[in-house]
């Protein structure tokens, strides 16, 4: 049996099926890729490219791959009847649900131990996230909880990631680890207002100096909880103990969230009011793509795609970067934008428009790229 007929079992197109396995997806890492079936739909373009794939096919590939397991059940049930975390693993993605009872008991602990504190929708961690707290918590094995994971019970859906998103973040794991006991909330803010306070700098333009990016301060994050659990863990330190030595005394994070240095800019020529024959009209020419087209007089105002109000969009500066889904930040192919991306199904960025929408979303087409869609119809 392979992964071949086994998508064709299930009516699978032929080409579509090509696609993956040319890709070097096997039987095996098919049914391994993912622990459950919502989070399949996921890692579908990795899997099968960029093929837009109908609800059908989905549908097809999710059957096939539920058919796997199904089969396995009995044998893996018999043989492995307890599962166990991987231990190279981060954080554990399925921890085991609190009960509603438990729930209840640290909510009524918690507004008993912060009497100002208040639990509302949009501060309570989600089930999820207080799940696994609490279950790292009660094993006393720590780890450091993606950004991804830490939810509210209310989801807020902004994606835009700015210094608030992230505060927000920030402010839902403090709840969370305070309300299952790891640590005192306010020795858990003092940790979370400092990383806030250095990530939001500001800098003078003229400094050619920047404040990290979000990715960044989300490894950043990643490296200083390594840190204080690495304390915790190999050196039997109180969980506050070690958050005061990294919020007060060491400089990791005042390093982690240094200033980093601006990427230079490329001067915007334009040819206005120059009616120069010398190099600076030429490259204005060879920016705008007609290099020797100047016959050393201005043609006044130019019809192009990239002229006046439109470079403003069309230009690749201004081209959407960085895009959220499913909770995850994730970056756009900037030279697929330009058709110059030659790593196909390969590449590690996502292959869609990121051409900047009238609310400064990108377009996320998969059907055209950045420079083709002005000419395309929407």
């Amino acid at each position: 049996m392979s992964l071949q007929s086994v998508l064709e079992a299930e009516g699978l197109q032929a080409n579509i099926i090509k696609g993956a396995v040319g890709a070097g997806w096997s039987l095996s890492a098919f049914k391994h890729v993912v622990d459950t079936s919502a989070e399949l739909e996921q890692v579908l373009p990795e899997i099968f490219g960029e093929v837009e794939l109908s609800r059908l096919q989905k549908s097809q590939i999710r059957a096939a791959w539920a058919g796997l397991w199904s089969s396995s059940a009995p044998s893996a049930a018999s043989t492995s009847p307890a599962t166990t975390s991987d231990p190279s693993s981060w954080v554990e993605s399925f921890a085991p649900q609190l009960t509603s009872a438990k729930l209840l008991e640290m909510k009524q602990q918690f507004t008993k131990d912060y009497t100002s504190e208040i639990l509302s929708p949009n501060t309570m961690p989600s089930l999820r996230l207080i799940s696994l707290a609490a279950h790292q918590e009660s094993k006393k094995e720590y780890r450091w909880i993606p950004w991804k994971h830490r939810l509210t019970e209310e989801r807020v859906n902004d994606h835009g990631m700015g210094i608030s998103g992230v505060q927000r973040l920030l402010a839902v794991h403090d709840v969370a680890l305070a309300m299952v006991g790891s640590a005192h909330l306010a020795r858990l803010k003092a940790y979370s207002n400092k990383f806030v306070h250095l990530l939001s700098q500001r800098y003078d333009p003229s400094s050619g100096l920047r404040a990290p990016g979000i990715l960044e301060a989300q490894q950043a994050d990643c490296k200083l909880w390594q840190q204080i659990f690495a304390l915790v863990s190999d050196k039997g330190w109180k969980l506050n103990d070690a958050l005061y030595e990294f919020t007060e005394i060491r400089g990791e994070m005042a390093s982690l969230l240094q200033a980093r240095a601006k990427p230079l800019q490329i001067p915007r020529w334009s040819d206005k009011g120059n009616k120069s024959k010398g190099l600076g009209k030429f490259l204005v020419d060879a920016w705008k793509g007609n290099p020797g087209a100047s016959k050393g007089k201005s043609e006044g105002k130019d019809k192009g795609p990239f002229n006046g109000k439109g470079a403003s969009k069309g230009a690749s500066g201004s081209w959407v970067k960085d895009v959220v889904i499913n909770g995850e930040t994730k970056q756009l192919c900037m030279q697929w934008q330009s058709a110059k991306c030659s790593r196909g199904a390969n590449c590690a960025f996502i292959h869609a428009c990121a051409y900047p929408k009238g609310d400064g979303a990108a377009c996320m087409s998969k059907s055209h790229n950045a420079i083709g869609h002005a000419n395309t119809a929407h």
